[in-house]
């Protein structure tokens, strides 16, 4: 039987690059975030979603963009980012919390239910598709999962600030945790989250080309790539966000 798993999905509106980019419309004048929540709900492991944003008052629009596309909002500290995922996750409690970031639109269902066997099958206490470049990162895909009381030892005593403005790095840091990585598929080498303008619009046309947006998977984007390779740029860094935060880095608790 399944453990019960909560996805918790971070958007907010502001972006030093790109801001505003989880309401633009990405494809059939729909949103990014509504791109993103619909292909999340495709899985077949839970129904348990809800989107972190921040108090701040401009992420008002990413709460009612929630209650349009009917799915939960949770809000809390704009910079205290591991503060807001964990009393989100909290406010939909199970066993398992996964942490799909805001500028994924692509992650589809068949990736969550990927990490979830994984995660069962490899009897581990976190397990990622991504986000431990160079070995494994299919950005634009990446999904983490790990327990609920990981979480919570997280978030009562991670002090620094790469800690508590991003979410795993405590948990990741933790050698008494039992972790594994593995991609969806190793010939992944892409960039396609959005941070940037090019970004969106690289985004945006693999939407335009895919025979099903809601749930069009990689492997069919990855075709899509070999026949036009022309349309996706390399990516020169990534984590570009968790890099600052080490270089900046302090304790704040």
């Amino acid at each position: 039987m399944n453990p019960g798993v909560t996805i918790v999905i971070q958007a907010r509106m502001g972006s030093s690059r790109l801001p505003g980019k989880m309401l633009m419309p990405l494809h059939q004048e729909k949103t990014l975030l509504y791109w993103l929540i619909e292909r999340v709900k495709q899985n077949h492991s839970t129904k348990s979603i809800i989107v972190a944003t921040s108090d701040n008052a401009q992420d008002n629009p990413i709460e009612s963009e929630c209650q349009s596309i009917g799915v939960a909002c949770f809000r809390g500290s704009e910079w205290d980012v591991l503060s807001r995922f964990y009393l989100a996750a909290q406010a939909m409690p199970n066993t398992l919390v996964m942490r799909i970031c805001g500028d994924s639109p692509l992650i589809s269902g068949e990736i969550i239910d990927f990490a979830i066997q994984q995660f069962q099958e490899r009897n581990v206490d976190y397990f990622s598709n991504g986000n431990e470049p160079p070995h494994f990162a299919e950005d634009g895909f990446c999904v983490e999962l790990f327990y609920n009381k990981d979480l919570k030892d997280a978030y009562e005593n991670a002090e620094w600030l790469s800690e508590r403005e991003h979410v795993t790095p405590f948990i990741k840091k933790n050698v008494a945790l039992k972790k594994a990585w593995q991609q969806f598929r190793k010939e992944y080498r892409y960039k396609l989250s959005i941070d940037t303008p090019e970004d969106f619009n690289q985004v945006a046309w693999l939407f335009s080309k895919m025979t099903n947006p809601l749930t069009s998977g990689m492997d069919e984007i990855l075709e899509l790539i070999a026949c036009h390779p022309e349309k996706i740029n390399t990516p020169l860094k990534l984590n570009e966000g968790y890099h600052k935060s080490i270089q900046e880095d302090r304790k704040v608790k």
